[in-house]
């Protein structure tokens, strides 16, 4: 992801988490100023359709945001980007780790899919007594 990027991957933010997206300034920051942050972005013709956040520390990745375009949900999108960011992060990384919303089953398939299992749950995330479920997923078998 560029800083070109940021408008898109803000408009697609802003439609994908009404209730509580990432702000225009916390994009920025990521991307100039978090050291630890690595951020991706998805295209098809040309066109920013997704975008995938994560800080790695050390050994270890945090995803931090990730969203498709609504109009292209269900045709594996995401599921590409997230794996090819765990091939990213598996040269350096252990274990990765995401929060996604208990009700969120789609996601929640997907990330089980690709070896996520449940690792705890944060009580009212997401404010208004939504909460998240903690999952991790080992990258080496070391």
């Amino acid at each position: 992801m560029t800083v070109q990027d940021v408008p898109t991957v803000f408009e697609i933010e802003q439609k994908s988490f009404p209730s509580g997206s990432w702000t225009l300034d916390a994009f920025y920051h990521e991307l100039e100023k978090n050291e630890f942050s690595h951020y991706f972005v998805m295209t098809l013709d040309d066109r920013v359709i997704g975008y995938l956040g994560s800080w790695i520390v050390i050994d270890q990745a945090q995803i931090t945001t990730i969203a498709i375009d609504e109009a292209l949900r269900g045709f594996g999108y995401g599921q590409l980007l997230l794996e090819y960011v765990m091939n990213y992060a598996q040269t350096t990384c252990e274990m990765m780790s995401l929060e996604v919303r208990e009700e969120n089953m789609a996601a929640r398939h997907v990330y089980e899919k690709l070896g996520f299992s449940y690792g705890g749950l944060r009580k009212d995330y997401y404010g208004a007594g939504q909460d998240a479920k903690v999952m991790w997923v080992r990258l080496r078998n070391e």
